[in-house]
């Protein structure tokens, strides 16, 4: 460590000033290309390992202000095509566009400094400083997770579907891949005095050589006679055009013609709000569905905007929901809403800054929890689907949870928000750890794009291209059993990580910078 700090063109990473907060929002703005699409994977231990030095000897509130700026080149590099959304289709003004979308990066940002501050003011000073790294990063994305409804983007584990560490998914899930990561950084950091290189070296190829090993259990079997021919439709609508009057027939057509031609399929799936009008405006395009579907065996799924009635529990009520129709049946409603984009986290007196934003579909409402899962029922195979709607799909508990006993899952989206930006492929990112920490295949139906169908295992079987249209036509296996994952979530890992930050805070003795630092 005494090497690697007093290198000359290193020797100011962890000085207090500018030009450590400069370096470390450097480092910062490296970690996304770690992700999807780039999945330049050593970047992120690069990353990590990089802000870990950064932070030796700083005070806590130093420490603070160096995991902002870390925060800040994170989330600048890695999320700022909000910025698109903002701008491009709901035409705010690019000035204001720019100034929210730097509030949003910044905001996101002090997560980051929360998370440095922490450590260094409770448990840098310990000799294995590293572990104590690794839980508090676990902690603060787990709480990034559900504080102020969630923003579940950009976790470490995310960037691993193709790495060995991939066979942890099943087990711990995207969290417990972090943490390997996270505590593989940082010990490179620490580990002269901490043990000889060919012991630290054990250590490292661990974690890789047994998820290599985890890759090859079965945790989920394919169902007996469980092959079924799936079809997810690209409408590809132009979002500029997509919820104007004079397209809603255009774009009833186009879903209704393409499925005309695929009823031999066991599943058809349409993306999110395919249909651009409320559930009780398309009775009739909805039952004629459903009587196709059922007359040819198939099931057909699709997305819509719901309102509820007045017999129902919340009268006017807006949802982004999906419905089941023909050989399939049930409703379910969004649960997990975008901040600022399905509804205002604002109050009601700040209401006319959505006019002036000119955000649509801001005044949705969440479905309930205690929903249930679609199903399928016809004479050869019945099955459970998960639903998923777009944002669903990137919380690792809740869909472990909501996927628990089904056979197949689907989520569908319009990414057409997010225009040629890396977002729409982080998100196909994210929709493959979700198969692979659940077991499960999952078909995924956008916009335009990217629609795919992924196995069990997070790999891609067939997909589309972006912003053409399509149907993509492939087979998929419906599956039985759970993962450990799905039955324990993240809750073995959020207590392992409590109980060592509870020992490190008791433990004694302490010891100091420069003794963790010596030869």
């Amino acid at each position: 460590m005494q090497a690697i700090t007093s290198a000359p063109f290193l020797s100011w990473i962890n000085r207090p000033g500018f030009p450590g907060h400069f370096f470390a929002l450097l480092c910062g703005a490296i970690l996304p290309f770690s992700f999807a699409p780039y999945s330049i994977w050593p970047l992120q231990l690069l990353s990590v390992a990089l802000f870990y030095l950064s932070l030796k000897d700083l005070a806590p509130t130093q420490a603070m202000w160096r995991g902002w700026w870390y925060g800040l080149g994170t989330y600048a590099a890695g999320v700022s095509w909000v910025y698109v959304s903002i701008h491009v289709h709901s035409h705010t003004p690019a000035i204001p566009a720019f100034f929210m979308t730097l509030l949003f990066v910044s905001g996101l940002a002090w997560f980051f400094a929360g998370l440095s501050y922490s450590f260094q003011r409770l448990f840098s000073r310990q000799k294995f400083a590293f572990l104590a790294f690794a839980c508090v990063w676990l902690l603060f994305e787990w709480t990034r997770s559900w504080f102020l409804t969630g923003f579940p983007w950009l976790y470490l584990g995310d960037a691993h579907i193709n790495t060995s560490l991939k066979g942890f998914a099943p087990v711990l899930g995207v969290y417990g891949i972090g943490l390997i990561i996270t505590a593989s950084a940082a010990f490179i950091v620490d580990w002269p005095p901490l043990c000889h290189w060919k012991k630290a070296g054990i250590l490292l190829l661990s974690p890789w050589l047994l998820g290599a090993l985890l890759s090859l259990v079965p945790w989920t079997q394919p169902v007996e006679n469980g092959e079924i021919q799936v079809v997810a439709i690209q409408g590809n609508i132009p979002q500029d055009r997509k919820w104007l009057a004079e397209e809603i027939y255009p774009t009833l057509e186009k879903y209704r013609s393409s499925s005309e031609k695929n009823w031999q399929a066991d599943l058809i799936l349409w993306p999110e709000t395919a249909i651009t009008v409320l559930h009780h405006q398309a009775k009739e395009y909805l039952k004629y569905l459903d009587e196709e579907g059922q007359k040819n065996n198939t099931t057909l799924i699709t997305g819509i905007p719901y309102q509820q009635g007045p017999d129902e529990e919340y009268p006017g009520a807006f949802h982004n929901s999906i419905l089941a129709l023909g050989d399939g049946s049930g409703l379910y409603h969004k649960q997990k809403l975008v901040p600022f984009g399905e509804y205002m986290p604002l109050p009601q007196s700040w209401r006319p800054l959505l006019e002036f934003f000119n955000i649509p579909m801001s005044e949705f409402q969440p479905g309930s929890n205690t929903q249930t899962l679609l199903q399928v029922e016809n004479d050869s195979l019945n099955y459970s689907i998960a639903p998923l709607i777009c944002y669903d799909v990137a919380y690792p508990d809740f869909v472990a949870q909501l996927a628990r006993d089904s056979g197949l899952m689907i989520t569908i989206s319009n990414d057409a928000w997010f225009g040629s930006s890396i977002g729409p492929k982080q998100h196909l990112g994210l929709a493959r750890m979700r198969a692979l920490e659940n077991g499960r295949y999952l078909l995924r139906s956008t916009n335009t794009g990217i629609t795919a169908l992924i196995d069990h295992n997070g790999d891609i079987v067939e997909r589309l291209p972006q912003f053409e249209f399509g149907v993509l036509k492939a087979e998929a296996q419906i599956m039985s059993g759970n993962t450990p994952f799905n039955i324990w979530g993240s809750w073995p890992l959020l207590v392992f990580c409590f109980a060592t930050l509870l020992w490190f805070t008791y433990k004694k003795p302490k010891v100091t910078s420069d003794e963790l630092t010596a030869p």
